[in-house]
């Protein structure tokens, strides 16, 4: 008998997942936060470890010359002095929050207990806005109290500073912080107490037709409204926020780029010089103290490898994002281009899993505000016509680029927005384009329209 036997020899390329690399990529993996933390952990459970003060990196981007040049690099260790990422403050330091500022600014008055007593009362019960919503009738019942007394110290109140704070209503805020400016138009005063809804809406010739006055003047008026601040307790920390350090900052210096990459208050971890000494008397003198110091003295410098590797990799990734997204650090976020995370993993000719691991939980501040590094990878899902996945990204940048463009006096309507997407063969809904439009701050026609 005669057996045939065909063998398939089928090739796969397969990463073999050793503990150092499973550490390694965790260490990658970890946001700013975690970092920090992780490595207090490690220094607690190594004794060999010791701690070295920050440094920082940084990258210089130029606009001129080829992609090549437009980098060049600058390492400044600082081991003796404070180090303060780009001057920003420590995130943790102690802000004053409404109910203190205002508690202070009542004491000083040094009225009678019943009347502290209300305004302490009426200060706890603000909004995060700083009104006062709760009505005058439900205090005086909890309060025993005369609704007059109440009224009385709630006048008290809306004098202290935030200007404009206890107002019941928008109407009562602007108006307060109007008080304390001297000659006042009183076509001022008539806008705000009858046309508030009118200039939301930007109806303008109405306005100008109810009050008599030139469209002109009423503009005027309304960038006089709009110094005022329509949420005087805002700029008060009430609760305690969960504040977000980047780990990256990019700043524009004259026509260059800088690219930050924050190590403010990221332990720098070295092997402590002491126990390298002791290691080379040999394990005959340390006995069975030998095999520990080695191990440790092992895991220290592979913990130092890891964090330079994280931290390497963090800026071959954000240069290649900078290099991709220069449209958007110019303009604003409405020019984001469309790209993957394939493409920046071909380009540095890393593992597409890398790009994610580097990425996640990292965040970048510019002068558009503060990105997920996430951010700056559209996904797919806009239709083309010819059926090709076009990203949201290039959707809202087409639509950023037809407002631009339009004429200020007879701006667009999404439904013509919508069909000049079309032409540009970009098929979204009215809807969508509502959607998109708002994500990028960008407000109806209606409200676009100028009128002078």
């Amino acid at each position: 008998m005669k057996m045939n036997m065909d063998m398939n020899m089928e090739m796969t390329q397969k990463i073999i997942m050793t503990p150092q690399l499973e550490y390694s990529l965790k260490i990658l993996k970890l946001s700013y936060e975690e970092l920090v933390d992780f490595l207090q952990e490690e220094m607690l459970s190594n004794p060999i470890l010791e701690y070295k003060e920050p440094k920082e990196i940084k990258l210089k981007i130029r606009n001129d010359g080829s992609e090549s040049d437009r980098l060049s690099y600058n390492r400044d260790f600082k081991e003796d002095d404070e180090v303060h990422t780009n001057g920003i403050p420590d995130m943790n330091s102690y802000k004053t929050d409404l109910v203190n500022h205002l508690k202070l600014q009542l004491h000083l008055l040094n009225l009678p207990e019943k009347m502290t007593e209300i305004g302490e009362f009426l200060i706890e019960s603000l909004d995060e806005k700083g009104y006062l919503k709760i009505d005058i009738k439900d205090v005086a019942r909890i309060l025993h109290v005369e609704e007059t007394l109440i009224n009385l110290v709630r006048q008290k109140l809306q004098k202290f500073d935030p200007p404009g704070i206890c107002a019941r209503n928008l109407k009562e805020c602007l108006k307060l912080q109007l008080d304390d400016k001297k000659h006042v138009k009183k076509e001022l005063m008539a806008l705000i107490d009858h046309h508030l809804e009118a200039i939301g809406d930007n109806a303008l010739p109405r306005i100008s037709k109810s009050m008599g006055i030139p469209i002109s003047e009423v503009q005027k008026l309304i960038e006089e409204i709009r110094k005022l601040n329509p949420k005087p307790g805002s700029c008060f920390q009430t609760d305690v926020t969960h504040y977000i350090r980047p780990d990256v900052i990019i700043s524009k210096q004259d026509e260059n780029y800088v690219i930050d990459i924050c190590k403010d208050k990221i332990p720098i971890i070295k092997v402590n010089p002491y126990y390298l000494d002791l290691l080379k008397e040999g394990d005959k003198k340390l006995g069975d103290a030998y095999p520990y110091i080695q191990n440790k003295i092992n895991s220290a410098n592979w913990l130092i490898h890891c964090i330079d590797h994280r931290m390497k990799t963090l800026e071959k990734v954000t240069k290649t994002i900078f290099l991709y997204q220069m449209d958007f650090f110019d303009k604003g976020r409405a020019y984001l281009s469309p790209m993957n995370q394939r493409k920046v993993a071909d380009d540095l000719n890393l593992h597409e899993s890398t790009i994610s691991r580097t990425v996640n939980g990292k965040y970048l501040l510019c002068q558009w505000g503060l990105f997920e590094l996430k951010y700056f990878f559209s996904s797919k899902g806009i239709k083309q016509e010819v059926g090709e996945d076009a990203s949201s990204a290039m959707a809202k940048f087409a639509i950023r680029r037809i407002v631009d463009n339009e004429d200020k006096h007879n701006p667009y309507s999404d439904s013509k927005i919508c069909n000049l997407l079309q032409s540009e063969e970009i098929r979204i809904s009215r809807r969508t384009v509502a959607k998109y439009r708002e994500q990028l701050d960008i407000p109806s026609g209606q409200i676009r329209k100028h009128y002078t």
